[in-house]
């Protein structure tokens, strides 16, 4: 009953953003608002739940990534950029982030800290290969402030919208024009 009750608490989230309330989660599932109050204390601790479970998605399909030995260092890089959660399916309301930072600021400040290890980690992978010359040597504060700044604007919800863009679209976008720069390439 408790994936049941995170995946249509994810479902309204995608539908209504953070304000759905426990009697719309209710009416979906069909049960009791008491039967939800004994799996969670609180639609926070629920919204927790659905952050951390998506956080936990992310850094195993990123885990795979690191280890995978027949991946080369120029795979790694833009295949870490376009991972994108997929435990509950894709998220469709975009206002989500916004959402979260205005009405959930405790939960938000564990997906602001989730995305600052993330960084870490794939910039830790660039100087890597910068020590070993698998790609030129490159300023990675800029590089860092490039996938910070691009990645919020990116989840912006005005920016999806006015571009009739998808997530992992600009995600791909955005991981094409990193790795492969402006210039055309080589034949």
């Amino acid at each position: 009953m408790r994936n049941r009750i995170l995946m249509a608490a994810f479902e309204e989230m995608n539908v209504r953003g953070v304000k759905f309330t426990m009697s719309d989660l209710a009416k979906r599932l069909n049960v009791s608002k008491t039967s939800l109050y004994e799996h969670f204390s609180s639609k926070s601790e629920l919204v927790q739940n659905i952050l951390i479970t998506v956080i936990q998605d992310i850094q195993e399909q990123e885990e795979a990534i690191y280890n995978n030995s027949e991946l080369t260092f120029a795979e790694k890089i833009p295949t870490l950029l376009k991972v994108a959660p997929t435990v509950f399916g894709p998220i469709n309301n975009y206002r989500l982030q916004d959402d979260l930072q205005l009405y959930y600021p405790k939960e938000f400040r564990i997906v602001e800290k989730f995305k600052e290890e993330r960084q870490e980690r794939f910039l830790f992978l660039i100087v890597q290969g910068i020590e070993n010359n698998a790609i030129r040597p490159i300023n990675t504060k800029v590089l860092r402030q490039l996938i910070v700044s691009t990645t919020n604007d990116l989840f912006s919800y005005h920016f999806l919208s006015a571009s009739n863009m998808t997530a992992p679209d600009a995600l791909a976008a955005m991981s094409d024009i990193i790795v492969n720069g402006l210039l055309p390439r080589k034949a």
